[in-house]
């Protein structure tokens, strides 16, 4: 093992020790809100029932062994009023997963300067370094996305909240360097499409815009609308809505009026937002899903 492989897991310990501390500490302020009330749309259960699930969110850091895929999380929106100290250790346990993140991503990122162990097998060599980390530490199904999505927590009450379904499809404009290096990133690592690739290649530098407009998938996210007392003020705010929104109030305060998030997203086609109504109606290099901007709009 390199020096330097040593020194990142070293850090790793480190940083995964304070956010494992940081949620031992937040589980501790959960039980001590214990009459504070709490509301989960997909748990159908009494108070006790919904304080542990609100506990075991908190404590979600590996994937399920009932199948689920790679890369998705679990998500459940609702509503967890609680004291200013649970509030406070909500902030310090936010700091720890974003630390933990940028750690797991530092070590990804250096991966290919390392020298890596001959005592590695076969399979862990197929797995980045920060998954072999992750899987030493005691954590082989760890996932990223679920433990070190940041909680929202609020320091002033709720006074009602709507959920819904929003729908977002993001586009980002490219210049000809970017597109350049995009196609040969590509290049590199499919060999088995060179031949379309090339063909993009040539297609790309057939035309001398300036810039490019990639289209990406359209997203759909759990969103809550709030409306909350901020120093007096009460004011409308957005959040996501994937963990139950925390927010600071008296205990015993009933829940406020809330608007439960459909089961499905309503069965409409995503439309782009009109300063993005600019490009062509297909896609000039599918490979990369990159869109010529229409005449008037070109440089």
């Amino acid at each position: 093992m390199s020096s330097k492989e040593s020194e990142l897991k070293a850090e790793l310990l480190a940083v995964f020790t304070a956010f494992r501390e940081s949620h031992n500490e937040l589980i501790a302020c959960l039980n001590d809100d214990a009459a504070y009330s709490a509301w989960i749309q997909q748990i159908d259960g009494d108070h006790a029932a919904t304080r542990n699930m609100l506990k075991s969110i908190v404590l979600s850091w590996s994937y399920t062994d009932d199948g689920q895929e790679p890369g998705t999380t679990l998500q459940y929106n609702g509503l967890a009023p609680c004291s200013m100290s649970t509030y406070l250790t909500l902030n310090k346990v936010n700091e720890c997963r974003d630390l933990l993140h940028k750690q797991l991503m530092k070590m990804d990122l250096l991966e290919g300067e390392l020298e890596i162990s001959d005592l590695e097998d076969e399979d862990d060599n197929r797995d980045r370094l920060s998954k072999r980390a992750m899987t030493r530490l005691g954590y082989p199904r760890f996932n990223r996305r679920q433990a070190c999505r940041k909680f929202i927590a609020l320091p002033y009450p709720v006074l009602s909240a709507g959920f819904f379904w929003n729908r977002y499809r993001k586009t980002i404009k490219l210049d000809r360097a970017e597109v350049q290096a995009r196609l040969d990133k590509l290049l590199q690592r499919s060999w088995a499409e060179h031949d379309a690739i090339y063909y993009e290649l040539e297609r790309f530098y057939a035309i001398d815009d300036e810039y490019l407009v990639q289209v990406f998938p359209e997203s759909i996210h759990r969103r809550v609308n709030l409306y909350v007392n901020q120093d007096g003020v009460e004011k409308r705010i957005q959040r996501y809505a994937h963990t139950p929104t925390f927010y600071v109030c008296t205990p015993n305060v009933p829940l406020p009026p809330k608007t439960l998030l459909p089961d499905q997203p309503a069965a409409k086609e995503c439309r782009l937002a009109k300063r993005n109504i600019t490009i062509e109606c297909e896609p000039y290099l599918p490979l990369l899903n990159l869109y010529r901007l229409l005449p008037k709009h070109r440089k």
